[in-house]
């Protein structure tokens, strides 16, 4: 059990690292494809992205296996550590909210965008 969840710590933290970097590379690499290329860029430049996408489905596939969403859920368990029963119960309960919230901020920056 532990080799286990060291196993799943050491995925995390390397499908992490990765997905940061690729998420850099799509970012920068989308304006200097796009001055290069025009409107080719978008094959070269969708790979790439793809990429970043299976990291990051990867990184949330590890969360979802090991019940960790909140920041204090996966710094206990980046750091190999457990949140007794009463911290992982707040934790369980600031969930909903957090999602409301996240769901407010989306929507509000989509109208700004649009209005």
């Amino acid at each position: 059990m532990f080799q286990d969840k060291q196993s799943q710590i050491g995925k995390m933290n390397r499908y992490g690292k990765i997905y940061t970097k690729m998420l850099i590379v799509t970012a920068v690499s989308a304006v200097l494809l796009f001055m290069w290329f025009g409107v080719w860029a978008f094959i070269p430049w969708g790979i790439i992205w793809a990429l970043s996408m299976y990291f990051a489905f990867q990184v949330e596939k590890v969360k979802k296996d090991n019940d960790v969403q909140t920041y204090k859920e996966i710094v206990a368990f980046s750091e190999g550590k457990l949140l007794d029963d009463l911290q992982k119960q707040r934790e369980i309960g600031k969930r909903p909210y957090q999602k409301i919230f996240l769901r407010r901020l989306l929507y509000q920056s989509r109208m700004q965008n649009h209005g």
